[in-house]
């Protein structure tokens, strides 16, 4: 999935146009048939410089959601800051992840959450806010309370005045496919 999304980005950014389905020879494709959340991540130097998802699927299908946010990512500030020419984005790495509705629930207890595995969304409706932490980040947190910290932090919230009744937090797992 993570050279889909690369060669989408390539091939808009050398043809000025967004590839279809049947010319990415992806008809048949076993995504095709489902319908799964994508995030799609790019690295420069081992640092992120763009990132799109949703947190609800739009299109017909995996390919068509993960077509679409491949191309988000082009408007991404750190991808139009991090890459000046087309030719750099062979210095791209890619990773995508998919993540199927049984890979996503409601957390009602922190103590749910397995940091070795799970990474974590968050919806604050009444500050309009929504961050996502991709699982495998084990590395960056040490308990579950630190990962529910690491995820407020990205949305600009502050764990500490959040009410329970402000947010519904998920866990999620994904199947990544990337190129390191």
């Amino acid at each position: 999935m993570h050279k889909v999304a690369k060669k989408v980005i390539e091939m808009y950014l050398n043809e000025q146009k967004i590839p279809t389905v049947e010319e990415l020879n992806l008809l048949t494709h076993e995504h095709s048939g489902t319908k799964n959340i994508s995030f799609v991540t790019l690295y420069k130097d081992w640092k992120v410089i763009a990132s799109s998802w949703r947190v609800n699927i739009k299109k017909a299908n995996t390919i068509l959601e993960l077509i679409e946010n491949a191309l988000f990512c082009l408007k991404d500030p750190r991808f139009v800051e991090a890459i000046k020419n087309p030719l750099e984005i062979k210095n791209v790495k890619f990773r995508v992840d998919l993540i199927s509705n049984n890979q996503r629930k409601v957390v009602n207890n922190l103590d749910e959450i397995d940091i070795s595995k799970d990474g974590l969304i968050i919806i604050c409706q009444p500050l309009w806010k929504l961050w996502v932490i991709l699982p495998n980040m084990a590395n960056m947190v040490s308990t579950p309370q630190d990962l529910f910290n690491l995820v407020c932090m990205k949305a600009w919230l502050d764990s500490k005045e959040l009410k329970e009744d402000d947010y519904i937090l998920y866990s999620i797992q994904s199947t990544q496919f990337s190129d390191f």
